[in-house]
């Protein structure tokens, strides 16, 4: 078995090679279909990323600037005190409101599908996938 490459498989890779520089040239010098697309490329990922790194910072001078002094300070008050047992029973009241607003929302949709001689599965899945909107 010989090392030798046959002359179709030197043609062959001339031309592949002749073609990735005459992309690379067209790259550098910015001329062509090759620079446009690779502009559109880079301005929907510069306004993507923009958009990523924007988030991501307003979700961290809040995390920082907000939260972290609330809960700091919130660490250094006294546990057995009235402002403790007011946030405390207010958080209890406000988790009872909310399950009895789930529950009425949970009974009112009930009403509907019983009023609706037309539903079936596909109106239950549309209802959970709506949430809170009201169709009727």
């Amino acid at each position: 078995m010989s090392n030798e490459t046959s002359p179709e498989t030197k043609a062959f890779m001339a031309d592949i090679a002749d073609k990735f520089e005459s992309v690379a040239s067209n790259l550098e010098a910015g001329v062509g279909s090759t620079s446009a697309a690779v502009d559109g490329w880079t301005s929907k990922y510069v306004s993507a990323n923009f958009a990523s790194k924007l988030a991501y910072t307003a979700c961290y001078a809040f995390s920082y600037g907000v939260c972290f002094p609330v809960f700091v300070a919130c660490h250094y008050i006294p546990k057995n005190n009235s402002l403790v047992d007011g946030l405390v029973d207010g958080g209890a009241y406000a988790n009872t409101q909310v399950d009895e607003f789930i529950k009425k929302a949970k009974a009112g949709r009930l009403a509907r599908k019983e009023r609706d001689p037309m539903s079936s599965e596909y109106s239950e899945i549309a209802e959970d996938g709506a949430g809170a909107l009201e169709l009727t």
